[in-house]
């Protein structure tokens, strides 16, 4: 993990860049704020105190940029060779990820999202992204570069003996598409307390029109009250039912709304975005409420990131969260779980 001095990000946020994001529908977003960046040469104690009060920590610089980059270009390779998925722009580098334009439904990722949008789970693009979180390359990227981050989240979450759980999230964005609608996380980790830290790498760079996630100001407590709310709702299912992020208390999907932007406004708080650079983590806590925003790139360029969450092994923990993601073992895929509510629950 690096720890070099921090150095200023290139790619500032200037106020008429916040003028035109869009949540992941397309609706304009109304109020936006900037998020606090932080540096790896910050006391760890100022580190924590930033991530308790404001339910995230954004790190500049904290994993080796070249191989995040290579991450990235493996994987779109992977996404043409050998059944071309359809994804890239014919004659464009992998490592720069350029849109092919084709219709961006094609691109829907398998089970919650495309759950939500009445879509089964089959073609060559869901077949190549379920492959992709078993491929050599991105458990050699987890084995070398994301699980080093277990013992900075330990320090961080001040767990006894911190791991990286199996199950992990493999997710690209293109341009114009729909992606994560609202959330927290603990909705999909409610085998386990909400201890649990989540760290979101962006596999390239990512500028605000990029379609990274954002994040709902201070929204840790607006978290728990759903899940308190929930919870009383869900008293009489069982007891699989009542842990499962799908079940008829919620939306399909296992979300809180598709319109982050009348979610913000309906709460009264500022979506929080930020411009990513490759190297860069968010930590979040499994309560702070986040979502993606529409990927505008100017390039065309496709948003690729990857989920990571960090537990107490010393501790009692979601262990649905053993298994490798999608696979035949995963019980977490929404396609095999009973569809939730359409409503919106944000009220």
């Amino acid at each position: 993990m690096a720890t070099t001095a921090f150095q200023p990000s290139p790619m500032a946020i200037k106020d008429h860049d916040l003028s035109n994001l869009k949540a992941s529908n397309g609706d304009f977003l109304q109020e936006i704020g900037p998020m606090k960046s932080s540096r790896p040469d910050l006391p760890i104690e100022e580190l924590r105190k930033r991530y308790e009060e404001d339910g995230y920590l954004w790190m500049k610089g904290i994993l080796d940029r070249e191989k995040v980059l290579d991450m990235r270009e493996q994987y779109f390779k992977f996404m043409t060779e050998n059944g071309d998925s359809g994804i890239l722009k014919k004659g464009t580098n992998p490592r720069d990820g350029i849109f092919s334009g084709n219709d961006w439904r094609q691109f829907l990722l398998p089970g919650a999202l495309r759950v939500a949008n009445g879509l089964k789970d089959e073609g060559i693009f869901v077949e190549k992204t379920i492959k992709a979180h078993v491929t050599d390359f991105y458990l050699e990227f987890k084995a070398n570069v994301a699980e080093p981050l277990e013992g900075f989240v330990g320090k961080l979450a001040q767990f006894q003996d911190p791991m990286l759980l199996k199950r992990t999230l493999l997710r690209c964005n293109v341009p114009g598409a729909e992606t994560t609608p609202v959330h927290y996380d603990q909705i999909f980790l409610r085998a386990g307390p909400a201890t649990s830290v989540t760290a979101w790498i962006p596999l390239g760079d990512c500028s605000l029109s990029g379609g990274g996630l954002m994040y709902l100001e201070k929204s840790v407590d607006i978290g728990k009250k759903f899940e308190a709310d929930f919870s009383e709702k869900s008293r009489d299912l069982t007891d699989e039912e009542r842990l499962s992020a799908f079940n008829k208390n919620m939306m399909a999907g296992g979300f809180l709304d598709r319109n982050a932007a009348t979610f913000g406004k309906f709460w009264g708080r500022r979506w929080l975005v930020a411009p990513y650079e490759a190297g860069d983590v968010v930590f979040h806590n499994p309560f702070m409420i986040h979502a993606s925003a529409r990927n505008e790139s100017p390039e065309q360029a496709i948003r690729l990131a990857t989920d990571l969450r960090f537990v107490d092994k010393a501790g009692p923990f979601d262990e649905r969260w053993l298994y490798e993601a999608y696979q035949e073992a995963d019980p977490n895929v929404a396609s095999r779980q009973s569809l939730g509510s359409e409503r919106k629950v944000n009220m």
